[in-house]
């Protein structure tokens, strides 16, 4: 018994009449009776009586139908199931983190996804925004935060937020970073990252502009571990001010936020894959994470 059968069957019993029928299957009249022809032949009943008025069930045929009703009820059941199925989204998500994962809200990421998304399997991985584009490029990441203005054809870039910058020191610099001008921190030792870093970039036009020339002391190659050099009595380096906040009356690192400098924060992804339901999926998260985030003060 194949399912056309069973279907032909149904509508010549709903319409009772062959070429109605038909016409609704959009196929010929003879096609039709063959249909019927064959349940018939198969099941070994009669399933119409023909009269001047149509095609009228039999015994059997009433009998029939109702179990062809009950087929395509458990068919349409099926259908939705699979389409339930289809909306389960599962995977794996390679992103890579440039910073702590406090600064990134990870832990709110993580919960969001749990609760709306509990198939996608998360792995992190740790890289500099300036090297976000090239692990993307060979498939080491799926997606990736950066800072930065950054710019590309083969790039999906969505902002999350406008971080601002300030400038840190170790905590016992307090005093000597109270009230100096821009000119006056060019006498202390910095902290540097690499060029690719858009740190870096912050930095050299923040020299640029007061025409400072400091001591470069220390090179770091992670912005998640930049904080940690500072408070360990370095010099001094850009930090993001959602990084330093700490809790009221304990500060534990010195700060001079004269100065009003922002950075992007952004998730990336290679633009041929940013319909992909993953990533889809992972925009959508991180944009409603950092929606209801409050920018700190």
């Amino acid at each position: 018994m194949e399912l056309y059968q069973l279907k032909t069957f149904s509508m010549v019993a709903e319409e009772g009449n062959l070429t109605r029928a038909a016409k609704r299957l959009f196929a010929s009249q003879p096609a039709v009776s063959a249909h019927i022809k064959s349940l018939e032949d198969e099941l070994g009943v009669s399933l119409f009586q023909r009269s001047p008025k149509g095609m009228m069930l039999t015994a059997a045929g009433i009998q029939v139908k109702m179990h062809a009703d009950k087929v395509f009820e458990d068919i349409d059941e099926l259908v939705s199931a699979a389409r339930r199925l289809k909306s389960i989204v599962q995977g794996k998500l390679r992103i890579g983190i440039n910073s702590e994962p406090e600064s990134l809200r990870i832990t709110e990421f993580f919960d969001t996804m749990k609760a709306d998304h509990p198939d996608i399997q998360t792995h992190l991985l740790q890289c500099m925004s300036g090297e976000v584009f090239e692990k993307l490029a060979n498939d080491v990441l799926d997606a990736g935060f950066m800072y930065g203005n950054a710019q590309s054809e083969k790039m999906h870039i969505h902002e999350l937020r406008q971080l601002r910058l300030i400038i840190a020191g170790p905590l016992d610099w307090q005093n000597k970073l109270k009230n100096i001008t821009p000119e006056e921190l060019g006498r202390f030792p910095w902290i540097m990252t690499p060029e690719n870093c858009p740190f870096n970039a912050v930095a050299a036009n923040f020299f640029e502009k007061y025409g400072l020339n400091p001591q470069q002391v220390a090179l770091v190659d992670q912005e998640s571990i930049l904080k940690s050099v500072v408070k360990a009595g370095a010099g001094l380096a850009f930090l993001l001010e959602d990084d330093v906040v700490t809790s009221a009356g304990r500060p534990d690192i010195a700060v001079w936020s004269d100065e009003e400098i922002y950075l992007p924060l952004s998730i990336v992804c290679l633009k041929r894959r940013k319909d992909e339901v993953l990533l889809e999926t992972l925009f959508s998260t991180l944009s409603r994470v950092w929606s209801r985030a409050v920018p700190a003060r």
